[in-house]
């Protein structure tokens, strides 16, 4: 196997990694707007990440050297995907508190209005 093999997937890897990191910080930030793009880019390095192993693959490469920085990409999507998971229960339990409080004020507003 060539050496360039394993560099084409270590950059992508490098890549993945950073995609990952700009996608945590939205998370953080709540922008909504902003994980949305980056799932976009996300989609493009994980299929780059794909086509660097494959050809490793095919090659019958050994990329175990690799192991550990894979591992932690998918530990760190995980924990991505758990943020975001929580982001979504928390808006979702505030929209519903949003919610709740319209109901309350509409009823409000019914029953003064009905004298």
């Amino acid at each position: 196997m060539t050496n360039s093999k394993l560099l084409d997937l270590s950059n992508a890897l490098d890549l993945h990694e950073n995609v990952l990191h700009a996608e945590e910080q939205a998370i953080h930030a709540k922008d909504l707007k902003t994980i949305e793009e980056i799932s976009d880019q996300k989609d493009k390095s994980l299929e780059m990440l794909v086509h660097a192993k494959e050809a490793i693959d095919l090659e019958r490469g050994d990329f175990s050297s690799l192991s550990a920085r894979i591992e932690s990409i998918i530990d760190r999507q995980q924990a991505n995907t758990e943020l975001f998971r929580r982001l979504h229960i928390q808006s979702a339990k505030k929209d519903k508190t949003k919610n709740s409080r319209l109901s309350n004020l509409e009823n409000r507003l019914r029953q003064a209005y009905r004298g």
